[in-house]
């Protein structure tokens, strides 16, 4: 597929338009789901992914959460002094930093899950599991093309 010229678009006929709009609007979903919680979107999506996995690198916890990694090194510092998560040494290779978190960042993972989930109701709840279906093949295709 040939890419049209900009000219001959509008701004909102642009695919990255919407892709950036929902992901704002979903930002600010979660912070507002998240308000109180002593969460923020950085923080939530580690206590999710851990909540799965019991040990990740920083890199691999980065690499899962679709943050750079110093980003995911700032808010794993930042949740280290909350005693949110804890870390260790790499039990394969001491130069990496593994993180899990910790028995108050476990008790977190069910007020994450259900500001995750009060979101996910908002953005697909009148979507149909087709439709839903779609945007996921849709996103991982468009995700691996820009690989």
């Amino acid at each position: 597929m040939e890419a049209p010229k900009q000219s001959d678009l509008s701004f909102d006929a642009w695919p990255f338009y919407w892709l950036i709009r929902a992901n704002v609007r979903y930002l600010d979903a979660l912070n507002s789901a998240l308000e109180g919680t002593g969460l923020d979107p950085s923080s939530w999506r580690v206590i999710m992914v851990l909540a799965e996995n019991h040990w990740l690198s920083v890199s691999e916890l980065a690499s899962q959460a679709n943050t750079k990694l110093s980003t995911m090194t700032k808010t794993v510092n930042r949740m280290k002094a909350d005693g949110l998560v804890t870390t260790r040494e790499g039990t394969v290779d001491r130069r990496v930093t593994e993180v899990t978190t910790t028995a108050k960042g476990r008790a977190l993972a069910p007020i994450a899950n259900d500001a995750a989930q009060h979101v996910y109701t908002r953005a697909f709840g009148r979507m149909s599991e087709s439709s839903a279906a779609l945007l996921n093949e849709l996103l991982s295709e468009l995700a691996d093309n820009l690989r």
